[in-house]
């Protein structure tokens, strides 16, 4: 699925690469039709904004949003696990997973990072991965609500991603995460010190629990029929595998 790696490459640094890929990654999604006229109208406009800025400007809203504010990292379990031992059992059994699946990491980034979790759930049928959508929805709903509060057209990535899950966010647990950390730009006194806050949320199956060069995928080469990859249960990581061909996730 097509639609799933194009959107994990909306959320990787910006390149001339990936803008150029831009009319491509429309044509895709309205292909592809996985997702409702209603998600794709701001996805359309995210990236005809994306189209009109200036490349280091782009890339300067990008660190500023996923890497200079910490409410909105794009690690899954950072918002589980923060920095406790679990954090790391859970980045290997996942990794375990990918393997299981068929897929190596080719990049320095951590197996719960979105993009290549996206990419794995691009190789499994629909239903997997809505139902493995689900499984994050608190954390897809928290990061949709900080963005909106940046007012950053990045929010149309989660919001597609939220309206795709099975299963949708837990109002009052969202509302609690944002009234906690509305994703409000940090001073770097701030930035140190946020990184030692507690989880936004207790361990759950709703919270627990992915390119070309420079962490766009290679749409050309993304027909996996081939794979049966298992189920990921980001909680227990419980996991049913079938076989299939080793293929590369790259940021």
């Amino acid at each position: 699925m097509k639609t799933l790696k194009i959107l994990g490459c909306l959320l990787t640094y910006p390149n001339t690469q990936m803008v150029a890929a831009l009319p491509e990654f429309r044509q895709l999604l309205e292909k592809e039709k996985w997702l409702s006229e209603e998600s794709l109208q701001p996805l359309d406009r995210l990236m005809e904004w994306m189209t009109d800025q200036d490349i280091l400007d782009l890339q300067e809203e990008f660190v500023a949003l996923f890497d200079r504010t910490p409410s909105l990292c794009l690690h899954l379990f950072e918002h589980v696990h923060g920095d406790s031992r679990d954090r790391g059992q859970a980045l290997a059994d996942l990794s375990g997973v990918y393997k299981d699946a068929g897929l190596l990491i080719c990049t320095e980034e951590m197996p719960d990072f979105l993009p290549l979790f996206l990419e794995y759930l691009s190789v499994l049928e629909v239903s997997e991965a809505a139902q493995n959508l689900g499984e994050i929805a608190n954390v897809l709903g928290v990061l949709s609500g900080r963005l909106r509060n940046r007012q950053s057209p990045y929010v149309a990535v989660l919001d597609a991603l939220v309206a795709a899950a099975l299963k949708k966010p837990d109002e009052k647990a969202v509302a609690a995460a944002l009234k906690e950390a509305a994703g409000a730009a940090s001073t770097l006194t701030e930035l140190d010190e946020s990184w030692e806050e507690q989880n936004a949320f207790e361990n759950s199956l709703q919270t627990t629990g992915v390119g070309a060069d420079a962490g766009c995928p290679n749409i050309n080469n993304t027909n996996n029929t081939s794979n049966t990859p298992g189920r990921i249960n980001l909680l227990s990581t419980e996991v049913t595998s079938g076989s299939a061909d080793k293929k590369e996730m790259r940021r």
